[in-house]
């Protein structure tokens, strides 16, 4: 008679998984000594109880060894056994000890289920189980974020709208911190998010005992997502963070230009009511300083007329005589008091200065001077810009040559911040983009490192952040 090899094996490995079952589920109904393991059962929950989990652990151990099924009817030494084990593991010191008790711990999730997959009311419990198993990896055992994420993956899975609240935090502040890392994706992190809460929101309407929690935690996994919100929420989100801010003053210049540049910023366009609505008061409030800076363009221009030393600049530079004008620009400027006019001419004098009689350095006064009595005044800017650029072939060295290019960049880069100058600016900052030097003569540099800062010599003398291509 041939003997089937294969099947006695997997006979065994039945019968082996059998009495592991078994073993693992046993419980005391039929032992000799039932009523010594009922007192030891009495004894070790009592000291659970009075929170002496020193005292309870080996009695629980001795228990658990023969019955861990305990009398046949519920899963208490399993449940005691975790309560017992993550009490000692945070007072346990030995790496060693506290592995152990962490891989029993975990053992006991597995062996409860075999034994007891139903609840007192018949429902399958594992659901509860894994996410009981999750709150704990997180908060109690500080499990690494790698293992305790698909546990956390399996509980939502399984629950659904029913998820507990307990995992709600843990599952946003694992997903931030995933993205952040670009273990996930923007989408896999809005994915976690709408999820979240959907579950929320369920359970705060239809859930009148718990719904408070929902709440609570939804505001704080939220919040943990709001450190992300910048690079995954689009324009919906922002529409309806701003909106209020917008209602609360929308009469205030600065306010609504604030939100529109947020708001444009994300995604939204003119199709998006409250963005058209902006821009209107936009396009007013532009309307309104051009017809302001005309008119005060208006009165200088009428008070140069008069015999001042202004007006005298004026004739000078119109007959080129370029010293006069310049001579006469500087009388002017000692006797005015206004700031505007005065900022006027200090720019109008460091025109001269730097273009007609190449003294670059007095132009550079002028207009930084130009610069303080009148901010947000993009014309100095714009000039300095181009004075800058002009001085560059002057650098002997290609490096210092490009970074005086960077200072002009960065002064245009001021100068479009004012809509009187703003297309002009922009069209030299797109004329100059390549000049930037390469990425490798900046680390060829000594003591030179691209973001940081760099000082420009010559007559420019200006620090600026390094750029490279």
């Amino acid at each position: 008679m041939k003997t089937n090899f294969k099947l006695l094996f997997l006979l065994a490995l039945i019968c082996g998984t059998s009495f592991q079952t078994f073993a693992q589920c046993e419980n005391w109904a039929s032992k000799e000594n039932k009523g010594e393991l009922e007192n030891k059962h009495i004894f070790y929950r009592d000291a659970v109880k009075a929170k002496d989990y020193a005292k309870a652990y080996p009695l629980w151990k001795e228990i658990f060894a023969i019955a861990p099924g305990a009398d046949g009817k519920r899963a208490t030494h399993y449940s005691d056994g975790r309560e017992i084990l993550k009490n000692l593991y945070a007072a346990e010191t030995d790496e060693g000890k506290k592995a152990e008790m962490l891989k029993t711990f975990m053992e006991l999730y597995e062996k409860e289920y075999a034994c007891y997959p139903k609840d007192k009311k018949g429902k399958d419990k594992k659901s509860y189980l894994v996410e009981n198993r999750a709150y704990e990896m997180f908060y109690t055992f500080n499990t690494a974020y790698e293992e305790t994420y698909p546990v956390l993956q399996e509980a939502y899975t399984m629950n659904d709208l029913n998820t507990g609240y307990s995992v709600i935090y843990p599952y946003a502040d694992i997903t931030v911190d995933f993205f952040t890392k670009e273990k996930l994706t923007a989408d896999e992190a809005l994915a976690v998010h709408k999820k979240i809460n959907e579950i929320c929101n369920h359970q705060i309407s239809t859930n009148k005992t718990y719904g408070p929690y929902y709440k609570q935690v939804q505001d704080q996994a939220n919040e943990r997502f709001n450190t992300i919100g910048d690079y995954i929420f689009g324009c919906d989100y922002f529409l309806k963070k701003l909106q209020p801010q917008y209602s609360a003053n929308p009469d205030d210049p600065a306010n609504y230009r604030d939100i529109y540049a947020q708001l444009k910023a994300k995604g939204c366009d003119s199709s998006v009511p409250l963005m058209a609505e902006i821009y209107g008061k936009m396009q007013k409030d532009h309307q309104a300083d051009v017809a302001a800076k005309k008119a005060q363009l208006a009165a200088d221009k009428a008070a140069w007329q008069a015999n001042n030393p202004a007006s005298m600049a004026k004739k000078a530079y119109d007959s080129g005589d370029f010293n006069g004008a310049a001579a006469k620009y500087e009388e002017a400027i000692a006797k005015e008091t206004d700031p505007t006019k005065k900022a006027s001419l200090h720019f109008y004098a460091a025109a001269v200065y730097g273009r007609k009689l190449k003294q670059s350095s007095k132009a550079k006064s002028h207009l930084l001077e130009a610069i303080k009595l009148r901010p947000g005044w993009g014309k100095p800017h714009n000039l300095l810009g181009d004075l800058y650029a002009k001085s560059a072939r002057s650098f002997k060295e290609s490096f210092d040559q490009r970074m005086a290019i960077l200072a002009a960049v960065s002064r245009w880069r001021k100068a479009a911040k004012d809509p009187e100058v703003a297309s002009e600016a922009n069209k030299k900052i797109g004329q100059y983009a390549n000049q930037k030097p390469s990425c490798e003569d900046v680390f060829m540099k000594p003591g030179v490192n691209k973001g940081g800062s760099y000082r420009v010599g010559g007559w420019i003398q200006e620090s600026v952040i390094v750029e490279c291509k």
